[in-house]
């Protein structure tokens, strides 16, 4: 299927989509609510942004899918097209997560 974008345009528009309360997000902070803890999302002031930061016992939770970060697991795969664009996507936030491990 052909994209009705521009190819500059494109880029421009997916930056704009902001979802965060996706299914492993989900079922973390559902269990972490059930044992007792209150938690805040997406905490700015923290290093990396965590999805979950407890800051009562200065402990950050990030989920990280096979997908989206290339974790190594049987799901993890790269799309079989526009790999052009996917590829250096894909590598960039494996390696802005082993950068902000380090920190």
């Amino acid at each position: 299927m052909a994209d009705r974008m521009r190819p500059e345009a494109r880029p421009r528009v997916m930056s704009k989509v902001r979802r965060r309360a996706i299914r492993p997000n989900m079922y973390v902070r559902k269990a972490v609510w059930r044992k007792g803890f209150r938690y805040r999302l997406h905490d700015r002031k923290l290093p990396g942004r965590p999805d979950i930061a407890l800051r009562r016992y200065k402990t950050a939770i990030f989920v990280q899918g096979c997908f989206w970060h290339l974790r190594g697991c049987p799901n993890t795969r790269y799309p079989s097209s526009n790999l052009e664009y996917w590829e250096p996507k894909l590598r960039g936030n494996a390696d802005r997560d082993a950068k902000i491990r380090l920190c």
